[in-house]
């Protein structure tokens, strides 16, 4: 058994019986639940801050928020500045001013590809390389220095981008803003989806439980609480399984919607 944290959305109207509203959230996942939904995601939960949600500045003392509920021993973890255990939507700080500064690089740095790619042959993406390198006998480890990343390096496109590529580095922003990998995937995206990741990539990764009680773990496919499985259920999740799609769906939810980080034993 392990632990994992997923963030519970609930309507602003069940502010004054939050432990109450997250339980019933909470109960079509539960192992061996009366529910009888089949799920069997989680065997005990906490609500804490152990992905802690950041409080908008200046709100930190706001009654609203949420905090840590104490231990099977009544025991509290330690609180942490500036951090709860939840609260409405509008309370929690979600870098918008950082994330429309990462959004408007991004989308500078995607044309700039584009600029790149006019006055060049098309390269192939680095995947094609490397697959042909393991045609070849060679393996992922021994890739790095072969013949074929030689190749791949040595594409007129991607030996201009190399050249560029340092003054596009925007660590003040985050530390993964360096763009010195394999700049041919920037051109594999719309305009719009490379912004989209880039900007939500200064966020951190979240699991959401959504207000039409969608279960989603970033990367696996969502369950749906209202439904006894996958094979019964004809409904359409809230979005996609991707990170963009999770941090999106929580960026458009009303400011009075409760957010509420719940830590499991699954």
């Amino acid at each position: 058994m392990a632990g994992m944290s997923i963030t519970v959305c609930l309507p602003g109207s069940a502010a004054k019986r939050v432990d109450e509203a997250v339980a019933e959230a909470m109960a079509p996942f539960e192992m061996d639940g009366a529910g009888g939904m089949g799920w069997e995601v989680w065997d005990s939960y906490r609500i804490r801050g152990s992905v802690a949600l950041p409080v908008l500045a200046g709100h930190e003392g706001d009654p609203r928020l949420i905090a840590d509920r104490p231990r099977w021993d009544g025991s509290l973890d330690p609180a942490v500045p500036g951090e709860c255990a939840g609260g409405p939507r509008g309370l929690i700080d979600f870098r918008d001013a950082l994330r429309a500064e990462a959004a408007d690089h991004a989308g500078r740095l995607w044309d700039r590809w584009q600029e790149v790619v006019s006055h060049h042959l098309v390269p192939d993406d680095e995947s094609v390389f490397f697959h042909r390198h393991l045609a070849a006998g060679g393996t992922r480890d021994s890739y790095e220095t072969s013949r074929e990343a030689t190749d791949y390096r040595a594409q007129s496109a991607v030996r201009a981008w190399v050249d560029i590529a340092p003054a596009l580095a925007r660590p003040d922003i985050a530390d993964h803003f360096s763009f010195g990998w394999n700049p041919v995937g920037i051109g594999q995206r719309s305009r719009e989806e490379y912004v989209a990741i880039h900007e939500f990539s200064i966020l951190p990764l979240r699991n959401v439980l959504t207000l039409s009680g969608w279960w989603y773990e970033v990367g696996d496919p969502p369950l749906h609480g209202a439904c006894h499985g996958p094979l019964e259920c004809a409904h359409e999740p809230d979005f996609g399984r991707e990170h963009v799609g999770v941090q999106s769906y929580l960026n458009a939810l009303p400011a009075e919607t409760l957010l509420v980080n719940v830590h499991c034993h699954v």
